[in-house]
């Protein structure tokens, strides 16, 4: 079960329609919806759900994985042999089984809460370009200054989402940032005196700009498995630019910070980074100097950008395209990730560039901020 900081319940991170609101209902009572069953069935069934586009665009492009397909097999490891594999969110050797009869679990189990994912408050501390206010309060003042209506500031506490974390296995934290909001603590409280701490898996999806408290990094020494997953999404100050308040210096001693600490207790400790039209050009650039940072290879996930719109590389000017295709066939990156780009660039666009380039431009000019890819600002000026 995946919650937006406004108590939206969604399918998951991607999911874009809701299926109802923790404000009107139980966490449970959502749970086992007649919505709910539907969208179990038509899975089963080999039936589309709406709202669930970005895997389906991803099996095409990805010789049928997808995080769906990935997740089924996740918790396929987990539930039925209780074996807690790597996360993986990006495209990179992805471990897939799909023998697993579904609906013959369904017709023995009665399904109930296992992972929760929150996104317990929109308090954030960065203003990421493909991010927006419902997740981060630091777009509130620059959204409106763009002409849209912010969401407004959403910080309810805890245990005002209506869950039982005993019995809860696995629990993901979503910003804002995880780690400069209360409800961590709050969740770092109800671990602690939880009888089966031992069991528990804890994930979290971090900027990396913040530390957690000393009784978190605790915690996280006693529970069964952690993973901290840090969103960096370029090099160095092409990273401040579109991690906007991300400060590199502070984000590269974090880092060594946390592998060490990964090495020291057994943490997964993986990167996120967005594929967009900002980094695509020079992804090798993050790529390696992570791996000369001690970051395993596998542990670098790739996610393409589909929304917002504007940064979706698909939607890059032709002439662009031909330079970034031209670019990738001497690039230092993985196969797979350099196929998977390669035939996602050549899609048709879904907008016209002139959006994108006006979307950055405004921003640049409300933050004061200057694109840092020359050849990508000139086309959006000239756009």
């Amino acid at each position: 079960m995946h919650v937006k900081p406004n108590k939206d319940v969604h399918l998951c991170s991607r999911k874009s329609i809701p299926l109802d609101n923790l404000n009107n209902a139980t966490p449970e009572g959502i749970f086992n919806s007649s919505t709910m069953n539907s969208v179990r069935t038509k899975m089963l069934n080999g039936e589309c759900v709406a709202g669930c586009e970005k895997c389906y665009h991803e099996e095409k492009v990805n010789k049928g994985q997808s995080l769906r397909t990935f997740m089924n097999n996740w918790f396929d490891q987990l539930l039925n042999h209780n074996n807690v594999l790597p996360w993986k969110e990006g495209f990179l050797d992805r471990a897939i089984n799909l023998d697993t009869n579904w609906e013959d679990v369904f017709a023995h189990t009665t399904p109930s809460i296992k992972w929760v994912a929150l996104h317990a408050s929109n308090v954030c501390n960065l203003a990421c370009r493909g991010c927006y206010s419902l997740l981060s309060t630091k777009w509130r003042k620059d959204e409106e200054q763009l002409g849209i209506n912010p969401y407004p500031l959403q910080n309810a506490k805890l245990h005002e989402f209506g869950f039982n974390f005993d019995d809860i296995d696995f629990v993901t934290m979503y910003g804002g940032e995880p780690f400069y909001m209360k409800q961590n603590n709050e969740l770092t409280n109800t671990i602690e005196s939880d009888p089966n701490i031992k069991n528990k898996i804890l994930q979290y999806f971090t900027n990396g700009m913040i530390l957690p408290s000393a009784q978190t990094f605790a915690i996280w020494r006693r529970i069964r498995q952690l993973q901290l997953i840090i969103s960096i999404d370029s090099y160095d100050t092409e990273n401040d630019y579109f991690r906007h308040g991300s400060k590199w210096s502070v984000l590269e001693k974090n880092l060594q910070l946390y592998i060490k600490e990964s090495l020291n207790y057994n943490y997964e400790l993986r990167i996120s980074t967005l594929i967009n039209i900002y980094n695509v050009n020079n992804l090798d650039v993050l790529h390696n100097w992570l791996v000369g940072q001690g970051i395993p290879e596998k542990n670098i996930d790739y996610n393409l950008c589909i929304y917002p719109q504007e940064l979706d590389i698909r939607n890059l000017p032709q002439d662009y395209k031909d330079k970034v295709m031209s670019n990738y066939t001497n690039i230092s990156l993985p196969d797979d990730l350099t196929n998977m780009i390669l035939e996602h660039i050549q899609l048709e666009p879904n907008i016209d560039f002139i959006a994108a380039g006006a979307f950055s431009n405004k921003l640049d000019e409300i933050r004061n901020q200057t694109n840092p890819i020359p050849e990508l600002k000139l086309y959006m000026d000239n756009s």
